[in-house]
């Protein structure tokens, strides 16, 4: 839950300055601060997928993962939730000016991502809160752009960000007792490599954006892999 705090804190912090700076930072200064933290998600990426005991069971889980993301098209559901809950609030009554949209921007923004699952998933698995400290640094950054524009509304994104993390960290929490080393070995290696695709979608090297949402299923492939890898493998 720790991580979930910082997080919030970060936003809290990066929104403050941003208000109190509102018009003074430069959208060439967010932009490289942004591509340094791509570099550095690539680089707990490959931490990550470097992990990996069983290639083979990564390989399977992106391209199984893949197929079903597509299927489901995960990331238009995701942005949904966001276009829902913007459509939702803005016509309220206490929705109205920008305080309301800097808190519903800056909810969603920070709250529907592939990095705010796979971060709180990796921290209640492994107790590694190392994503979430990153994405922590990010989401100030984008505070306090967002902030500079919208004004505090985006401190109060803290809330949510919170409640979501803090609920995905205590649900991993409960659920990894009840996988082996190997699952989660495989499913952190599988994760690392989703982060690499979203690393190299935020420095923007890449022509063709990566869609890391649709790869979410592939964090489930290898509980069911693994014990059926090592079954077959029994048999021969």
């Amino acid at each position: 839950m720790i991580a979930a705090v910082i997080n919030a804190i970060g936003i809290a912090i990066g929104g403050t300055i941003g208000t109190l700076f509102r018009g003074k930072i430069s959208d060439r200064l967010v932009n490289i601060l942004m591509t340094a933290m791509g570099l550095v998600v690539i680089l707990i990426g490959v931490q990550g997928a470097v992990g990996s005991e069983d290639t083979l069971c990564v390989v399977i889980s992106l391209a199984l993962g893949a197929i079903i993301g597509e299927l489901l098209h995960i990331d238009r559901f995701l942005d949904g939730i966001g276009d829902k809950v913007k459509s939702k609030l803005s016509g309220k009554k206490f929705a109205e000016g920008q305080f309301s949209e800097g808190l519903i921007t800056a909810s969603v923004l920070f709250t529907v991502g592939a990095m705010a699952i796979l971060g709180s998933i990796e921290a209640g698995i492994n107790n590694n809160y190392s994503i979430l400290f990153t994405k922590t640094v990010m989401d100030t950054i984008s505070a306090i752009a967002l902030s500079s524009a919208l004004g505090i509304g985006v401190m109060f994104a803290l809330v949510p960000v919170f409640v979501w993390e803090g609920l995905l960290i205590l649900l991993a929490g409960v659920v990894s007792p009840i996988l082996g080393a190997d699952v989660i070995t495989e499913m952190s290696a599988v994760g690392g490599a989703m982060f690499i695709g979203m690393g190299i979608n935020m420095t923007g090297i890449a022509d063709r954006k990566i869609n890391v949402s649709n790869l979410i299923p592939a964090l489930v492939i290898p509980i069911i892999y693994m014990p059926l890898s090592s079954w077959l493998g029994g048999l021969f």
